[in-house]
Formats: structure tokens, sequence, C-alpha cells
């Protein structure tokens, strides 16, 4: 059960950025997701076949999805977003 309704709206293909930890501020994709974690992937750090587990709260939606859950889509997607292109 969630506590935040903003974790319980995140799903797989969801644009998140982290809020806590060592990776405040990195953007990733929901790859896949349980009650209480997600798994994110940034497409190289941490790519699709070994994705990071996170606390839900420790996630924020960003409002974008990805369609198509490869390395290098994810890695393209990202790297538009923070620069503030439309993809």
């Amino acid at each position: 059960m969630c506590n935040d309704m903003v974790s319980c709206n995140i799903s797989v293909g969801d644009v998140v950025k982290s809020v806590s930890g060592r990776t405040k501020d990195h953007l990733f994709v929901v790859v896949a997701d349980n009650e209480r974690f997600a798994f994110l992937s940034d497409g190289k750090r941490w790519p699709v076949s070994r994705p990071k587990k996170k606390n839900k709260k420790h996630i924020k939606s960003m409002g974008v999805r990805v369609e198509t859950l490869s390395d290098e889509r994810i890695q393209f997607f990202l790297r538009e977003l923070s620069r503030g292109g439309n993809d």
C-alpha cells in the first residue's frame, strides 16, 4: 500500500528523478516495479539488464514516458530531456 500517491502512480516506462541518495537529481527510466521498489535504468551505468533498485519514496515522476526500453533509446531520451529538447 502506498502512502504517497505520487509513488503509487509510477509505472514501467516513466521517467523519474531521484530525490535522495547518491543518485540525487539523476534521471532514470522505470524498467520494472513492484509494490515498494522501482527498478531504474539510465542506459549506461545501470543498463536495462542490470537496473538500480530504488524505493519508490525516493523518486519523483517527471510526467514523461519512454515507449521503447532499450539502453540506446533510454540514453538518447534522457540526454535530450536534460538538454531541454523534445523527443
